[in-house]
């Protein structure tokens, strides 16, 4: 009787288990599916503001989604910080570089901002309602 009580009871704690298992990766999933779509979103909304032709804009959008996979890759090895920034240096030197002889200087400053996290839309957007008003 107590081996039974003990199986049953050693059997409910392993499906528990499994369970929370299960609705942790579910969520994990679903924040991934979150994150990814605020990621285009804010690579869209930004490369709308820049003042390029179509194809340096699909470019642009190519090369920034790669960026952040890589970014996303050296941040996943659990590098000490020194060399995770050492990393972070060199994807920002390299990764760029053909992109830079299609823009100007200006614009890559920008892009390298919004990499960063400096650029924010909504700043973004009360430079064009100054700029609408300014025209008036």
């Amino acid at each position: 009787m107590k081996t039974l009580l003990i199986s049953i009871f050693c059997s409910v704690i392993f499906m528990n288990n499994g369970f929370s298992q299960a609705a942790e990766e579910k969520q994990r999933l679903k924040y991934e599916a979150e994150m990814e779509q605020k990621k285009k979103e804010y690579i869209n909304d930004f490369v709308t503001t820049l003042k390029v032709d179509d194809f340096q804009k699909e470019i642009i959008k190519q090369q920034m989604e790669s960026y952040f996979e890589e970014f996303k890759k050296i941040n996943l090895l659990g590098l000490q910080e020194f060399e995770r920034r050492t990393y972070v240096q060199n994807l920002d030197d390299s990764h760029f570089s053909d992109l830079k002889a299609m823009i100007t200087e200006d614009q890559m400053s920008k892009i390298m901002n919004a990499l960063k996290g400096k650029w924010d839309p909504k700043e973004e957007e009360k430079k064009k309602k100054r700029k609408k008003k300014d025209k008036s």
